[in-house]
């Protein structure tokens, strides 16, 4: 319902209380309305990011003019219309999550214009650990941005915990990119895929694309993860598999589960790290049941016993 009908329903509403002519649905849709955020949402809102805001009450506003975003000086003012202005997104100190702030226009020192906009902090984010971190999304504030240290290889990235919402990731590698569309396949629950990335600092894009406001975790590997829970397979084992889980991690893991086995010479042949539904887990191989040849094929090729092959990574030690 628009913004403009719920207003009318609101006075209208204020006629009708003293007869009590008001149903249930009619109190709920101004609770609604009354509750809405009214905070500006701009296209990226992240810390170095351009932003344009438009509005009538800037008209005559725009030139030798300073602007404040949660108290922080912004650069990069400049008139883009006689009602717009862009600026660049100033970093904010301990906010860590999308949050909605004071934005402030001054002239000749006096404010003349205010109004709240959303914040989006750049959050980093390390890859190959588990964090019980989640962050929340929805239609409407549909953006989170994260900052990992990449290395020059292949990365799994892997979003899930947000069963009734189809979220989508992207990465560009300059901070005013243009975000690249890696991981958009599936609808619910999870998403997943992997991406091969330059040594450097990297910027991630989760979107929400559709589905009810949702908070999700976000795991990213490049090699063997480090694990929350660790179980080996067969016996004598010769498969060790590591859970990244969301924390904190274990001290009993894999190279404590197979030390019997690399007490007798045997010596790990490859890991397989492979996105699922509940996130990231190393399949860790060994020598007295799988050569690197073969646990590779296992790792990457449907039919092998492993799962998500084409979204799999694999390394030979």
């Amino acid at each position: 319902m628009k913004k403009s009908i719920l207003a009318v329903l609101v006075f209208s509403l204020i006629g009708c209380v003293k007869k009590k002519e008001f149903s249930d649905t009619d109190l709920l849709l101004v609770a609604l309305y009354l509750s809405q955020p009214k905070d500006y949402i701009f296209e990226l809102g992240y810390p170095g990011s351009y932003n344009t805001i438009q509005n009538s009450d800037l008209a005559g506003k725009t030139s030798g003019i300073t602007v404040t975003v949660g108290g922080q000086t912004a650069t990069g003012v400049s008139e883009v219309s006689s009602d717009s202005i862009q600026f660049v997104m100033p970093t904010i100190p301990n906010i860590n999550e999308n949050a909605a702030v004071d934005f402030v226009v001054q002239k000749n020192g006096e404010s003349v214009f205010t109004t709240s906009v959303r914040y989006r902090p750049l959050v980093d984010w390390t890859i190959n650990e588990p964090t019980a971190t989640q962050r929340f999304i929805d239609g409407r504030d549909n953006k989170n941005f994260f900052k990992i240290t990449a290395t020059t290889a292949s990365h799994v990235f892997n979003t899930f915990g947000h069963g009734a919402s189809d979220l989508d990731i992207s990465y560009f590698s300059s901070l005013n990119g243009t975000p690249i569309a890696f991981a958009e396949k599936r609808m619910n629950g999870s998403e997943f895929n992997k991406v091969a990335l330059t040594a450097g600092t990297v910027y991630i894009q989760v979107k929400h694309i559709s589905g009810f406001s949702t908070g999700y975790n976000l795991q990213i590997a490049n090699a063997g993860v480090v694990a929350t829970n660790s179980a080996t397979l067969y016996n004598p084992p010769s498969l060790c598999y590591d859970t990244m889980g969301s924390g904190p991690a274990t001290s009993n893991t894999c190279p404590i589960l197979m030390a019997t086995v690399l007490g007798q010479g045997h010596t790990r042949t490859g890991r397989c790290t492979y996105p699922s539904d509940s996130g990231l887990t190393t399949r860790n191989y060994y020598s007295n049941g799988f050569g690197t040849m073969y646990a590779q094929s296992t790792c990457l090729n449907p039919g092998g016993g492993s799962q998500n092959e084409a979204e799999s990574i694999f390394l030979a030690n």
